[in-house]
C-alpha cells in the first residue's frame, strides 16, 4: 500500500470548507488536480472525475461515496475489479482554533498498485495542491 497526506489549517468555516468539496460543479473553478467532476456528492453515489497527473495527463476515474458524513468527512473509493487496484480518498474537515483543519489522505492498495503508481507516479505534489488550491478558495469566498 501507498499513502499519501496532507493537512492545512484554512481561515474559514466548517461548513464553507464543506460546502466547497460537495459541490461537485464547482472543482473545476478552483481545482488544478480534479478539473471536473459528474455526479453528486451523496452516500453511495458514483462519480466521474477527472484527474490531471503530474505529467498533464487527464484521466477519467469513477468512483464511489463510500462515507458521507456532513460537514466533518467524506471517502470515495475507486479502482479496478477483484480489489486488483483500490483508491480511497479520505477527507476530514474539523473545527480547530477558530479555524478548519482540513486533511486529505489517499491510500492505494491491490496487486497492480505497483504497476498504476508507476504510470501515474508521485500523488504528493497533486495532493498538496489539492488542499492548496481548497484553502485559497475557502479563504477567497471568507472575505
Amino acid at each position: 500500500m501507498v499513502e499519501y497526506a496532507t493537512t492545512v489549517s484554512i481561515h474559514a468555516s466548517p461548513e464553507r470548507v464543506w460546502k466547497i468539496l460537495t459541490e461537485s460543479a464547482g472543482y473545476a473553478d478552483w481545482n488544478p488536480e480534479i478539473i471536473g467532476i459528474d455526479g453528486q456528492m451523496a452516500p453511495s453515489a458514483r462519480i466521474k472525475a477527472r484527474v490531471r497527473l503530474g505529467n498533464g495527463a487527464i484521466r477519467t476515474v469513477t468512483m464511489l461515496v463510500t462515507a458521507f458524513q456532513p460537514p466533518t468527512g467524506m471517502e470515495w473509493t475507486g479502482g479496478l475489479p477483484l480489489g486488483l487496484f483500490v483508491g480511497r480518498r479520505e477527507f476530514t474537515v474539523v473545527p480547530r482554533d477558530g479555524a478548519t483543519e482540513f486533511r486529505l489522505h489517499l491510500r492505494m492498495s491491490g496487486p497492480l498498485a505497483p504497476l498504476i503508481l508507476k504510470s501515474v507516479g508521485d500523488r504528493q505534489p497533486e495532493i498538496d495542491t489539492f488542499s492548496a488550491a481548497l484553502r485559497a478558495r475557502a479563504e477567497r469566498s471568507n472575505a
